[in-house]
């Protein structure tokens, strides 16, 4: 049934001139290829969020679990992409879905709805869960240690410019010792 009204929604988004019949078409089968040199991970997100959608009244304990690592993934989403590359959650996704695919159904297509991908994403989930809260964990104690030293940076800095100020005036000083001595010398031949 759910894949018939796939090829329907596929149909009017795609095949005929309503393509805004959905505000967003998602991804509705399991990307074929896992390859790391694509690194564009928005197929696996836009699956993983299209399986939350499609479960939403048959599981909704997975849906929920779904829509809260999204939720999680889009909180820390602007941290994350000034910092790094690639954000790590949307690794953490890609490589659940690219465990099912490799391991499990490395040739057929999987949709959205595919009752043992469900199963597979059920059990799987409390591991990925658990992952994203390490990876936001571990991103918080550093951007913490990165304001800590920032800190003592900035304190440093104070601390450096104090010291030049110092070391200017006992400059200026020296100098003029210096040449007052070099003066006397000169005066008393």
């Amino acid at each position: 049934m759910a894949k018939y009204l796939l090829l329907v929604l596929t149909f009017l988004t795609y095949g005929s001139g309503f393509s805004a019949v959905l505000s967003d078409p998602g991804v509705y089968s399991l990307p074929m290829n896992c390859s790391e040199l694509l690194p564009d991970p928005s197929p696996f997100i836009n699956y993983f969020e299209a399986v939350g959608r499609g479960v939403v009244t048959s599981n909704k304990k997975l849906s929920s679990r779904i829509f809260k690592v999204l939720a999680i993934r889009e909180k820390v989403s602007d941290a994350f992409d000034r910092q790094r590359d690639q954000h790590p959650i949307d690794s953490l996704i890609k490589k659940t879905l690219c465990y099912y695919r490799e391991q499990k159904e490395p040739l057929k297509p999987v949709t959205f709805d595919d009752s043992n991908f469900i199963t597979y994403l059920s059990q799987s989930m409390t591991e990925l869960e658990s992952k994203v809260n390490e990876v936001v964990y571990q991103w918080e104690v550093d951007e913490a240690q990165r304001k800590q030293f920032e800190k003592i940076v900035e304190k440093n800095q104070q601390l450096i410019q104090k010291m030049k100020i110092l070391a200017e005036e006992q400059a200026d000083a020296e100098v003029k010792r210096i040449a007052k001595k070099a003066k006397k010398t000169v005066k008393d031949p």
